[in-house]
């Protein structure tokens, strides 16, 4: 069973995932109008940081056995502190963003220094490989999570970004390349594998993904061409090490049962599609010579959401369905398992379809576009999952104090 600690972790990542959810909507069915960049960067970070972030702490705490009322008040602190950064993003107050960039930081340190402490009390020659990756993981976070907030930092003092290094692009690049990529495998393995497992094609698997986040984040933030191309063939060497190791797995889960284990399995073909766009959109880079201008904005979002729902939602729904399942007690709105499921992954791949063959769609009017549609399937799947794994989580916690 897992403790309160990761259940606190997973219910602040969901309550911040419905204004990603809901501003996602906005975004794509155009209701509003055409969203401000200050909203627009508010749905990105509260996804990638009040969402997946807290959720992967979630998931560091329950997979390294985490426990305790100090990791609980920790992840109360972290919840609060990434709440006010989300909203210092919507009120496009550089200052603001500033200073609460800065607590956000001190809390990833945190979580990436306690990841490692376990690590290193168990042995990091010893740990299995998704202990191993999401240490790596954590790792790159915290590189990226330095980049980002120095350039809050220049925002806010006034001062204009260098161009070399590109800050916002190596940030970028960290995240989702190294980040995301990691995480994900780790969580993929320590569901369908199991924990324990250190193989050589495992730590092969997290090194090359790790080197290879690392290059790319300095590639792109430098334009160094070899770098990119080097990045590119670890990318690759990492997709085809997944596909061999988890593609079977993967393939022989039960679609037909409502188990967290589904989401996890989903999540990996997900994994593979998004490298393969990244890797695409790398080349995109190279071809323009590191003018972002000249790349598919279509591409760029279809590579985020691959990420972003395909991989770090199907990861993260699945740990909260087997760390609930786990507490006991009767499982609310059961009927929820399969809508939220098949909505979700259904919704996510037409979504990153037409994003791929249409298009963005930002000069289009309320439901003029087809990603209106998509990511209307997409967007109240996830909020469905949002209300349905809350209340089940709010049951788990009061199950555990019992």
């Amino acid at each position: 069973m897992a403790d309160r600690a990761v259940y606190r972790a997973f219910q602040f990542g969901l309550g911040i995932f419905g204004l990603t959810a809901l501003l996602g909507l906005a975004n794509a069915t155009r209701i509003f109008g055409a969203l401000s960049t200050d909203t627009l960067l508010t749905h990105l970070h509260s996804g990638t940081l009040g969402w997946i972030t807290m959720g992967v702490i979630g998931v560091t705490i329950w997979m390294f056995a985490g426990a305790g009322g100090t990791l609980s008040r920790n992840v109360l602190i972290t919840g609060v502190v990434t709440a006010l950064y989300v909203l210092a993003f919507w009120s496009g107050n550089f200052p603001a963003r500033a200073v609460t960039g800065t607590l956000e930081l001190l809390a990833i340190l945190y979580w990436w220094w306690w990841a490692g402490s376990q690590a290193m009390r168990e042995g990091f020659g010893h740990i299995d490989v998704p202990k191993l990756s999401v240490v790596l993981g954590l790792t790159i976070l915290t590189i990226g999570a330095i980049v980002g907030v120095t350039v809050q930092l220049f925002l806010a003092l006034g001062l204009t970004l260098p161009t070399s290094p590109d800050l916002i692009g190596t940030h970028a690049s960290a995240q989702v390349g190294g980040y995301l990529v990691l995480v994900s495998a780790g969580i993929a393995e320590w569901r369908l594998s199991g924990p324990g497992g250190r193989s050589m094609a495992g730590l092969a698997q997290a090194w090359i993904l790790f080197l290879g986040g690392l290059l790319l984040a300095m590639g792109v933030g430098m334009n160094i061409q070899p770098l990119e191309g080097i990045a590119t063939l670890f990318q690759v060497i990492g997709i085809v090490i997944i596909a061999a190791r988890f593609g079977m797995k993967a393939l022989r889960t039960p679609w037909g049962q409502a188990t967290g284990i589904r989401h996890i399995a989903i999540s990996v073909p997900f994994l593979v599609l998004g490298l393969i766009l990244e890797i695409t959109f790398l080349a995109q880079i190279i071809q323009a010579q590191g003018d972002f201008t000249k790349v598919s904005v279509g591409l760029n979002h279809a590579l985020d959401h691959s990420f972003f729902v395909g991989v770090m939602t199907n990861s993260l729904f699945g740990a909260i369905l087997l760390a609930t399942s786990s507490a006991g007690g009767a499982r609310v709105w059961p009927w929820a398992d399969d809508v939220i499921f098949w909505g979700l992954n259904l919704g996510a791949a037409s979504f990153i379809a037409v994003l791929l063959t249409v298009g963005s769609g930002y000069a289009a009017g309320p439901f003029q576009h087809p990603v209106a549609y998509t990511a209307s399937v997409m967007g109240l799947s996830a909020l469905l999952g949002i209300v349905t794994f809350s209340l089940r989580l709010g049951a788990a916690r009061r199950s555990t104090a019992v």
